[in-house]
C-alpha cells in the first residue's frame, strides 16, 4: 500500500512539475522573443557554477537537460564530481538570485519526483 501511495505521489509531483516548467518555458520564450524584435539589447551573458546536490544520475540529467532546453540558458559543462554544473545565462543580471532560482526551484522540483 505504501508503494502505491509513493508511486501516486511522484505521478502528481510529475504533473505538477510539467505545469511549472511549460510556464517558465514560455516565459523564458517570450523573453528571449521580446529582446529578439526590440531594439533595446537587454542580455547580459555570464557563466555561473552551480552547486547540485542531486545523488541520483537521472535527476541529474534531467536536471543538466531542463536548463538546456530553457531558451536563454544552457548547461556548458559538469564537475568530474557531479557536484557542480557550469551554465552559460543569456540574462544573467544576479548570479546569485540566478543560483538560488536553480537550486530553489528546478534542482528541489526534480528531487521531489526522482528522490
Amino acid at each position: 500500500m505504501l508503494k502505491i501511495f509513493t508511486f501516486l505521489l511522484r505521478i502528481f509531483r510529475l504533473i505538477l512539475f510539467i505545469g511549472y516548467y511549460l510556464k517558465e518555458l514560455v516565459v523564458s520564450s517570450l523573453y528571449v522573443a521580446y529582446d529578439i524584435i526590440t531594439p533595446k539589447d537587454l542580455m547580459r551573458p555570464g557563466f555561473v557554477e552551480v552547486p547540485i546536490d542531486l545523488k541520483n544520475e537521472t535527476a541529474v540529467i534531467a536536471l543538466v537537460n531542463l536548463i538546456s532546453m530553457t531558451p536563454g540558458s544552457l548547461t556548458v559543462d559538469m564537475s568530474p564530481d557531479k557536484k557542480k554544473i557550469y551554465i552559460h545565462a543569456m540574462y544573467l543580471f544576479d548570479k546569485d538570485a540566478f543560483i538560488r532560482k536553480i537550486k530553489n526551484e528546478l534542482e528541489d522540483r526534480i528531487r521531489l519526483i526522482f528522490d
